[in-house]
């Protein structure tokens, strides 16, 4: 953090209360602030500029940068109000770590997930935070548990961190082993439990929003649902990010991801429960693939990131109804241009779709063995349906034979 304060009374006693005041420092504490490097230093800055501004004797500018507090870096040793934790590794650089759980009498476990934010994901956390002192929330097995919250980096902010309107310093979760991206699926396509097991947390959490707090995840993907003991009679799955929760039917802005947008979203009619269902099967199918076969990861083509995804979805699931918004209706023509024209290849001139992905079953079917179940490819089918009114919700999709 950098604050500039050009002042003729600094380091004159009202000047420097007044640079404490827009440092957030405890009171008390301006008193202290002088001109020389030294003095910064004992008051936690990490350097201090000055130089003469005007001819007047005391006329400073002053640069005084401080440390972020939502910037993580490993080896930091930070309190929470439960627990204290030491950073070991980074997850999502810079924001969320690994850590040591160090002196707790309430948190048992050896490790945790800091989390912490800056810029505009700031209210992402807030709404994550907000999120979980829903009881029913912060108590679903299917869901990651939130076991503490970073002590403020100035005690005078204490009464703001409790705030509902304001982000917390930081968030401390429950450490799991693994997110799906990381477990190789290739030895759990046939005759397993483990698909069957993250289907049912999966859908039990979307479940679980929509028929209680008629609220949508929206970020469903392979990298918020987490796993441990996988391997084990007893896998555990949880889906975690609870930052983008919004209630049915959102529509300012198009959410998820590029991968897992479903249609109805595309189209421009806002992001519902079917939408998560979507999203989940998606899910599947890139886990069950190892790699992402919605989306643009295949692009072969400048720009048009949108209308490549639309047009993958053609592909792989079939044609979709026009856009409902007019300024989607550029993509859809472009997707549909995509999906069934040609190009003449630089190297040998010769004629090439631009598209050469298949159905998705074919796109399944494919994959080297083990092959993937025929009753997980019908599940996978059942989730993926075009018309999200004709979708299955959670509910339902847990009702259905595979998950039996």
């Amino acid at each position: 953090m950098s604050i500039v304060l050009n002042t003729s009374d600094v380091p004159s006693q009202k000047g420097c209360q007044k640079l404490s005041q827009r440092l957030g420092l405890e009171n008390g504490l301006h008193g202290k602030l002088a001109k020389s490097a030294k003095s910064a230093k004992s008051l936690g800055m990490s350097r201090m500029h000055t130089s003469v501004k005007s001819p007047t004797k005391n006329a400073y500018q002053y640069v005084l940068v401080m440390p972020d507090p939502m910037v993580l870096s490993t080896g930091q040793v930070l309190r929470g109000r439960n627990a204290t934790y030491r950073l070991l590794n980074a997850l999502h650089a810079p924001t969320v770590y690994k850590a040591q759980v160090l002196e707790s009498s309430i948190i048992k476990a050896d490790f945790a997930v800091v989390k912490t934010a800056v810029g505009s994901t700031k209210k992402a956390l807030r709404r994550e935070r907000n999120n979980y002192l829903i009881p029913g929330i912060r108590s679903s097995p299917y869901i990651r548990s939130h076991w503490d919250i970073l002590e403020p980096y100035s005690s005078d902010d204490t009464a703001q961190a409790d705030e509902m309107a304001t982000a917390p310093p930081g968030m401390v979760f429950e450490w799991m082993e693994y997110d799906l991206w990381q477990v190789s699926s290739e030895r759990y396509r046939q005759d397993s439990i483990l698909p069957k097991v993250i289907a049912r947390s999966v859908l039990s959490a979307l479940a679980l929003l929509k028929t209680q707090y008629d609220a949508i995840h929206t970020d469903i993907n392979p990298n918020n649902i987490f796993l441990s003991d996988f391997d084990g009679p007893s896998p555990v799955v949880k889906v975690g990010d609870l930052g983008n929760m919004f209630g049915d039917g959102y529509d300012v802005m198009r959410l998820q991801s590029l991968e897992c947008r479903a249609p109805e979203v595309w189209r421009g009619l806002g992001v519902w429960h079917s939408s998560d269902v979507w999203s989940f099967g998606v899910t599947l199918t890139h886990w069950l693939s190892h790699s992402a076969i919605f989306g643009p990861h295949d692009k072969i083509v400048q720009d048009l990131t949108e209308a490549w995804c639309i047009a993958k979805i053609r592909r792989l699931v079939g044609s979709m109804e026009p856009p409902v918004d007019p300024k989607y209706e550029e993509e859809f023509a472009l997707a549909e241009y995509l999906e069934t024209s040609s190009f003449k290849h630089q190297d040998d001139s010769s004629e090439r779709p631009f598209m050469s992905v298949g159905t998705l079953r074919e796109e399944l079917e494919k994959l080297s063995a083990p092959k993937v179940s025929p009753e997980l490819l019908d599940f996978i089918e059942f989730l993926l349906v075009l018309d999200h009114t004709k979708r299955p919700s959670a509910v339902e999709a847990l009702q259905h034979p595979y998950l039996r």
